[in-house]
């Protein structure tokens, strides 16, 4: 039988269910974009802060020391970028997961977006990686560019201790611009009215311009490949694809360097 229209066997509704909690939301567009530049900031300060102790240290071994010629060095500095992304690292994955936690009904492994998907997804997205970068390479060496960038190169060489650089580019570099770019910022964005798309195409531009060091044709290649870590986190719904695939890529990137280099000592 049925009493006012419900079903002899229905149960009462989980509190859940009827929707009386509020739903799992990240921070609004701009709350996300007000949220990312105050980690930005903090990023560029502990660089700076970097920067300033190395050359303080500098000008007290050598009082006369060139200014001019110290601050044109720093910028092609190996061991100072390494130190500078290595300080400056855990400050952005903690302000990216406090911003993320301190957020309501929603946990920093939703978030981030911090699930493990299984290893054939990864090393798929690993082989895309790799026919970009032959890709890349090619039309690089179609166009009679450089292949490897002077300034890559300059930062190899002045590295003094290459194992810190690796660590560097290989390690830290992608999870700390994976987990704020494609983890934190995505997510805001991904979760307003711009959806994906916009997530994928904003996230890419934000990273392509932190890589200043670049010519035009460099930064838009950085772009695109912003656009297919953009593409592989979207698709995965995990973080852990876009950091295997930028990791991979700054391996390949750093490996053609001491090739170039060994092909130059012969």
């Amino acid at each position: 039988m049925e009493q006012d229209g419900a079903p002899e066997n229905s149960k009462p509704v989980p509190r859940q269910a009827e929707g009386l909690l509020p739903k799992a939301r990240p921070w609004g567009f701009w709350a996300t974009v007000g949220l990312s530049v105050i980690i930005l900031v903090v990023y560029v300060l502990i660089q700076v802060i970097v920067v300033a102790a190395f050359a303080v240290t500098a000008m007290i071994r050598d009082p006369e020391l060139d200014i001019g010629q110290l601050a044109e060095s720093m910028t092609t500095n190996g061991f100072l970028q390494a130190i500078a992304t290595c300080a400056a690292g855990p400050f952005t994955i903690g302000l990216a997961v406090l911003f993320a936690k301190i957020r309501k009904q929603i946990s920093v492994r939703q978030y981030l977006c911090l699930r493990m998907p299984g290893w054939l997804e990864i090393f798929k997205w690993c082989l895309v990686v790799v026919l970009f970068v032959i890709c890349h390479d090619g039309l690089t060496f179609l166009l009679n560019r450089h292949v490897v960038p002077e300034f890559m190169i300059d930062i190899y060489t002045t590295a003094y201790f290459t194992p810190l650089l690796w660590l560097a580019l290989v390690i830290v570099a992608p999870f700390v611009e994976e987990i704020f770019f494609r983890g934190f910022l995505f997510k805001g964005i991904e979760s307003s009215k711009l959806g994906p798309a916009g997530a994928i195409i904003i996230s890419a531009l934000a990273w392509s311009a932190m890589h200043f060091q670049y010519n035009i044709y460099g930064v838009a290649g950085v772009f695109v490949g912003g656009l297919l870590l953009g593409f592989a986190r979207a698709r995965s719904g995990s973080i852990y694809p876009p950091i295997a695939m930028h990791a991979l890529q700054n391996i390949i990137a750093t490996a053609e360097v001491v090739v170039v280099l060994k092909l130059h000592a012969l």
